[in-house]
């Protein structure tokens, strides 16, 4: 297996060419170029943090201190580098995603980070142009979903491939170190990277403490996503009057989000069931409460950094 065929290397999109970097740019120094794969907030966001006097961060900074971040922890741990499948640990090493949701129940994607800052990322098929625009990915690949739905009776083969071409990558990148940071992957994955003598070591560990120091990029990228927050948050409460269902004041939330750029990859616990029965001065009828209440009459409390959640382009990254 160990001379399993390694996928091809894509250097670049022909359609989407992240060499081209002319202006004019966004506030976040992204390219102000509508016609593009790069997500991010919408005009109507920049205009709204601009009035309130807040500043955006800075994506190319912002990238560039995270991946120091965990090049700093590898190399502490004297490790070789940093693999990846957890979709949020991908989103912090590379600022790239692709079917969130969709990808934490299947793992199709993965990334890998050296000890000397080497990006190398595993997508989904047919899925390059998505990080084309992001010089610190330094390559891009296929091949890292070893899953029975994906894989079916050939999961042990394509799980044995993958292992191999880590192997190479690591003889490639760290010589003869072999230790190697893993978050999260499959039982016949870790057992093939096992067998080829490659010791593995926790890696949820090394991201964790990688991001818990922000910089001024991350911070002021929170509080943006707080601000967007709470003025989706007013709209819902002008809208909680007598005769709206909780459904209808959850989909405020949504709307709100997509028009300054967020997208929903998850649901927040707070919003699993929202009732379809309709509000009585204000809070849900009796009889409503049991089915996995969204939150609003018995917790008007809530700290909105919970549903800020709902903002992942400007939170989770």
């Amino acid at each position: 297996m160990d001379s399993a065929r390694v996928f091809p290397t894509v250097p670049s999109n022909r359609k989407i060419d992240p060499r081209r970097r002319r202006g004019p740019f966004k506030a976040d120094g992204s390219v102000a170029d509508n016609d593009r794969v790069e997500i991010g907030p919408t005009a109507l966001a920049f205009r709204e943090w601009e009035e309130l006097g807040l500043t955006p961060p800075t994506l190319s900074r912002m990238r560039e201190y995270r991946l120091q971040r965990i090049v700093g922890e590898l190399q502490k741990r004297d490790l070789a580098g940093v693999l990846l499948f957890d979709p949020l640990n991908i989103r912090y090493a590379t600022d790239t995603s692709n079917m969130q949701l969709w990808i934490a129940h299947n793992p199709a994607r993965a990334c890998f980070v050296s000890a000397a800052g080497h990006v190398i990322l595993w997508d989904f098929h047919n899925c390059e142009h998505l990080s084309a625009h992001l010089p610190l990915v330094n390559e891009v690949r296929g091949g890292a979903a070893f899953f029975y739905f994906e894989t079916g009776h050939r999961t042990e083969e394509h799980a044995a491939r993958f292992a191999a071409e880590i192997q190479s990558v690591l003889q490639d990148q760290a010589g003869s170190n072999k230790r190697l940071a893993v978050d999260t992957i499959e039982t016949v994955g870790f057992t093939q990277l096992q067998r080829r003598g490659i010791e593995i070591t926790d890696g949820q560990k090394v991201m964790e403490l990688a991001r818990s120091i922000k910089n001024t990029d991350e911070i002021n990228a929170m509080r943006c996503a707080l601000a967007s927050t709470e003025i989706a948050m007013k709209r819902m409460q002008q809208a909680s009057v007598p005769g709206v269902t909780e459904n209808d004041i959850w989909s405020i939330l949504h709307a709100e989000n997509i028009r300054r750029g967020g997208r929903v990859d998850r649901m927040p616990p707070a919003v699993v069931r929202p009732s379809h029965q309709p509000l009585v001065s204000g809070v849900r009828p009796p009889g409503g409460a049991g089915r996995g209440s969204a939150g609003l009459r018995q917790r008007p409390d809530r700290p909105l950094w919970h549903v800020c959640r709902y903002f992942p382009d400007l939170v989770d990254r």
